[in-house]
């Protein structure tokens, strides 16, 4: 790599996930072997970087945990070494860029057989967050809003690449024959190779679901530590496991829309109003009242995109023959509903 131009390139595809670990690597060793850089790197990557925000993490707890990761990257050597270079302002800058751009996340520490000691990490998204996760194994997750996921600092060789999930992720698994990558979400654990599918799996809720868009996955159910399998999927295909009797079924659907909330579309096909208005207060950060709860009973067809929650309201509005109305409080983050109820 021989200009500052074709690291720009190489860090917009950094900032995509779109650079392959040759590319990566290629990357960070021009930047670590700079003596020297220029103001016009510093503010390209940031103009870069605030080019589209939509998956970056900038609450307090990201904002805490680059300053410790950064306090870490300066007690290496070959940092102290250029402590008083100008290298250093432009070194934290880009890793810190980099960093926010992939998520931090909490660690701990849990103790596994043989008293081997593996750190585990944890990333949380509140309302109306979601972010982009880059796995150890180069392997993206999208996480959901309202959502937990937890997974090694490191895959080990050999073994299953094991992560836990509570809420909603969309995954695209890099292949690796010799190490399956299994989700374990409540007592469900779905088991790929490499493959592109979506979890639904919000604590408390009656159903999960698992969709896949590409490849194919393996489904099973776990009771009192007993592994059943329930059924293989392929594309198109939507499995939605009911926790009240345990049955499961097995749905066509449009493969597109399984990862459709990480393209901001929302899409709702017969759905119960009171379900629709659970994920709209996830993912907009609001906080529904509604005065005749049988008009929960509606139900709906309808495609969001890019709207925002103004724009879907208005639209319910008009889909519901002018049955629903809605009004903003003062901060807007409560949305009171009323309408007439649905006749039977």
């Amino acid at each position: 790599m021989n200009t500052n131009e074709e690291t720009k390139k190489l860090f917009r595809l950094y900032l995509e996930g779109n650079t392959t670990p040759e590319q990566e690597e290629e990357l960070f060793s021009h930047i670590g072997g700079q003596e020297e850089m220029n103001e016009s790197f510093e503010e390209t990557t940031a103009a870069l970087w605030n080019e589209d925000n939509s998956w970056r993490d900038d609450s307090l707890a990201a904002q805490v945990e680059l300053q410790s990761v950064w306090t870490k990257i300066g007690e290496e050597e070959d940092l102290r070494k250029k402590a008083n270079s100008s290298w250093l302002k432009y070194a934290a800058s880009f890793i810190l860029v980099c960093a926010a751009a992939l998520g931090w996340y909490s660690v701990k520490t849990e103790t596994k057989e043989g008293n081997q000691q593996i750190a585990l990490m944890t990333k949380i998204t509140k309302r109306g967050e979601r972010v982009k996760l880059l796995l150890p194994d180069s392997s993206v997750v999208y996480l959901n809003a309202v959502s937990k996921l937890s997974f090694p600092q490191h895959f080990e060789k050999g073994k299953n690449r094991e992560i836990h999930l509570e809420g909603e992720a969309f995954f695209e698994v890099k292949s690796d024959a010799s190490r399956p990558f299994i989700v374990h979400s409540g007592n469900l654990q779905t088991r790929v190779l490499g493959t592109s599918f979506n979890i639904d799996a919000y604590p408390g809720s009656q159903h999960f679901s698992v969709s896949v868009r590409t490849g194919k996955v393996g489904v099973s159910s776990s009771n009192e530590g007993k592994l059943k399998h329930l059924s293989f999927l392929t594309p198109g295909k939507n499995l939605v496991y009911k926790f009240r009797d345990s049955s499961y079924a097995v749905n066509d659907a449009k493969a597109e829309d399984f990862n459709s909330w990480t393209e901001n579309r929302f899409v709702f096909k017969n759905e119960l109003l009171s379900l629709m208005l659970i994920r709209l207060e996830r993912s907009y950060n609001v906080s529904f009242k509604v005065k005749n709860e049988k008009m929960l009973k509606y139900r709906f067809n309808a495609t969001f995109h890019n709207k925002n929650i103004k724009q879907i309201l208005e639209q319910l509005h008009t889909m519901s023959s002018g049955n629903i109305h809605f009004e903003f409080n003062a901060p807007k983050t409560i949305i009171t509903l009323w309408g007439e109820e649905v006749n039977d």
